[in-house]
């Protein structure tokens, strides 16, 4: 089976076009690579990187529910569109709420998460309801940044997750309960 990110990016094919989405009044797509472009330009340095590239953007991207381009909030690539494209006038506010882990905006970590591990890590969560039980547990602190790739909390997972969408062999298992050996103290 193809990838699905691959596609999407090489023929646009999980695109619809929305309307009245900010910062831009001329509209966008409700697409990875609309999300992906405004992420990997607007939210940049240790501080609100989202992602190590490109790749593992739009990899990550086919996971988050669609939703619509008047989302503000939730767990949906709308919402994460709407704060990328803000995080070209504000990043240290907007970046986080359109990365992986929604930063409490567009979902809550531990949604991100699961959004993304159960996809491509089934042997460490097989269920959202199990992996919501689990990340419930995992340290909050610090808040995400493709910058915190270790330590004993949700945000190294999260890291890991996105990861995983282009490398799970060597990714899947820093996500787990135990860390992998990573995602530990």
């Amino acid at each position: 089976m193809p990838n699905r990110a691959l596609l999407c990016f090489l023929f646009a094919a999980c695109s619809t076009t929305v309307g009245g989405n900010a910062p831009d009044s001329g509209g966008a797509a409700l697409d990875c690579t609309t999300y992906c472009t405004r992420t990997m330009t607007n939210c940049t340095g240790s501080a609100n990187a989202q992602y190590s590239g490109m790749d593992t953007c739009m990899a990550s991207c086919t996971h988050f529910p669609v939703g619509t381009a008047a989302d503000q909030s939730g767990n949906t690539l709308g919402c994460r569109i709407y704060h990328a494209g803000n995080a070209a006038t504000d990043p240290n506010t907007h970046c986080i709420h359109a990365g992986p882990s929604g930063g409490t905006a567009c979902g809550n970590p531990a949604d991100g998460f699961c959004s993304l591990v159960v996809a491509e890590c089934p042997t460490q969560y097989p269920s959202a309801t199990g992996c919501a039980t689990l990340a419930a547990g995992y340290a909050a602190t610090p808040l995400y940044s493709a910058a915190v790739t270790s330590g004993n909390n949700l945000s190294c997972r999260i890291y890991h997750a996105t990861a995983a969408s282009t490398d799970p062999t060597t990714h899947c298992p820093h996500t787990g309960s135990d860390g992998g050996g990573v995602c530990v103290d």
